[in-house]
């Protein structure tokens, strides 16, 4: 309520043009909690914020975990993620205070993180929990390259602090003081009801050594805070002036060391200039700060010498291959070939024939590297095509030898020319857009590979979205759209982006219009 009645103050300082907009989270796991969701709503009407409650959905979920307050977060950002998505808001305020740091650094302490996690909550960063779910996470405001056809993703949900350095007494003597009415959770007194809880009681009642009461606490999160600052830095000026290509068809990445101006840097700013470099084109959701602690050494030793031999090796699910040559001095970055289970989890329905009169799918995230999404026209559904559940994974070496069974030998010859976009095992790591049969209505069950997205070929009747808002519904057709992940790169200086595809007329009608990504 604090955040709410700033933000209410200075909206027209600040130059605010955009209503403000205040989510009240009715978790249901008290008694009473719906009533007092729409208690603070009637308080933010009265300081002209439009109120939204949102009302977390338990139908899947048991609220008798152990990992409730987990789940809790999980499904409380997730709702809130959402509600921003459908509000077209990219800047969310979270009212979290020094009291909250405090805590957090303790708990990471208890926890035995006592690395860059003592730093604490962030100021600012993306939304958390909403891996995979469009314009939240990272994604609805794609950047057009040029000369290229896959576009590359930006945008998505930033939270920001603004309250961090103030503490709850100094919050609530504003609310007194300005007329803000607050309110109380209850549960949150209980020392026994989660970990922080229990933090919480033996920080208010000063049950505490000295070292570890909030004062100690905070001041050592501003510190590591503050550290961390000027490795990232360093870090980024690094990075900006490595000549970096990223071939965003086949999620392949190369940067230059002949400068070697990182051999001048420390290891931690080494570690997060690799760090960066590896999101480039991995797909983990988190690089392991001591696993890339230990690959910065391999790539910029601290001392060269005879023995400091260059070999390839795999880090983040990430093939990092280094110079072939004395002369080249490029280091290559390639996702790491797919193991079983990575071939099971990223198998992804983009369209299992559910809600008529259906067109676009939702964008997936496909291998936490690819948004991917398809658009079908409407089909009777006695027609064997209604019967296809169209999934997205890995290209397989069965694929490309089923297609060259089934394809002419001009149609071949077009495969083979895309299909050298992705040399060698790098071709068995781009998404492959399939058609899988329903067995009941089929005498056989198969996979017929109908696009490989990335690469911008596709059989006939399937292209890639040209753009635009209207569908061409005189084409008959249907289509796919992709776009790679956010990245930090751009086509600029150093930084080189390759995403042309190249001109391959059809085999049917060679003035037809050329086939793009």
């Amino acid at each position: 309520m604090a955040l709410a009645s700033l933000c209410s103050t200075n909206a027209a300082s600040v130059g605010l043009s955009s209503p403000l907009v205040g989510f009240i989270v009715d978790h249901r796991l008290r008694h009473g909690s719906t009533v007092e969701a729409h208690k603070v709503a009637e308080e933010l009407r009265k300081l002209r914020i439009e109120p939204r409650v949102l009302t977390l959905d338990w139908d899947h979920h048991s609220s008798k975990t152990d990992h409730l307050e987990n789940l809790a977060r999980k499904l409380r950002y997730q709702a809130i993620g959402q509600a921003c998505q459908e509000g077209g808001i990219d800047t969310l305020l979270v009212a979290h205070h020094a009291d909250d740091q405090a805590e957090t650094v303790l708990m990471r302490i208890a926890g035995k993180y006592f690395g860059t996690g003592l730093r604490g909550i962030a100021t600012r960063r993306s939304i958390p929990e909403c891996s995979g779910i469009y314009g939240v996470n990272n994604s609805g405001s794609p950047r057009k390259l040029e000369d290229g056809q896959v576009m590359i993703e930006s945008g998505g949900v930033d939270i920001v602090r603004p309250l961090l350095p103030f503490t709850k007494v100094e919050l609530v003597n504003y609310c007194k003081t300005s007329n803000v009415k607050w309110f109380e959770d209850q549960t949150n007194a209980d020392p026994t009801f989660t970990l922080r809880n229990t933090i919480r009681h033996l920080q208010t009642n000063q049950l505490l050594p000295v070292a570890l009461q909030s004062k100690r606490l905070l001041a050592l999160s501003t510190d590591v805070a503050e550290r961390e600052t000027l490795v990232e830095l360093a870090a980024q000026n690094e990075f900006d002036r490595l000549s970096i290509s990223l071939d965003v068809r086949t999620g392949v990445a190369t940067f230059d060391v002949s400068h070697e101006r990182s051999g001048s840097t420390g290891p931690r700013v080494k570690t997060a200039l690799l760090r960066k470099l590896l999101s480039l084109v991995t797909p983990a959701t988190e690089i392991k700060l001591q696993d890339a602690y230990t690959t910065a050494e391999l790539i910029w030793p601290e001392t060269r010498s005879a023995e400091n031999k260059q070999v390839s090796f795999q880090t983040a699910s990430v093939n990092v291959v280094p110079p072939t040559t004395p002369i080249n001095r490029s280091w290559t970055l390639s996702r790491q070939v797919p193991t079983q289970k990575d071939v099971a989890l990223q198998c992804i329905t983009l369209w299992d024939n559910a809600g008529p009169g259906l067109r676009w799918s939702t964008w997936r995230l496909w291998d936490n590297r690819y948004w991917i999404r398809i658009c079908r026209p409407e089909v009777d559904h006695a027609s064997p095509e209604h019967d296809s559940e169209i999934c997205v994974r890995f290209l397989r070496k069965d694929d490309i030898a089923q297609l060259m069974k089934s394809l002419d030998q001009s149609q071949r010859s077009r495969l083979r020319r895309f299909l050298a976009l992705a040399a060698g095992n790098t071709r068995f790591t781009i998404p492959a857009i399939v058609a899988k049969t329903n067995p009941a209505t089929s005498e056989s069950h198969t996979d017929e590979v109908i696009a490989l997205p990335s690469l911008g070929w596709s059989v006939s009747g399937w292209t890639r979205w040209p753009g635009g808002d209207a569908l061409s519904v005189a084409t008959g057709g249907s289509f796919y759209d992709i776009r790679y992940k956010k990245v930090d790169v751009v086509q600029d200086g150093l930084h080189q982006v390759r995403a042309s595809l190249p001109d391959v007329r059809t085999s049917r009608n060679e003035s037809a219009s050329r086939i793009v990504a």
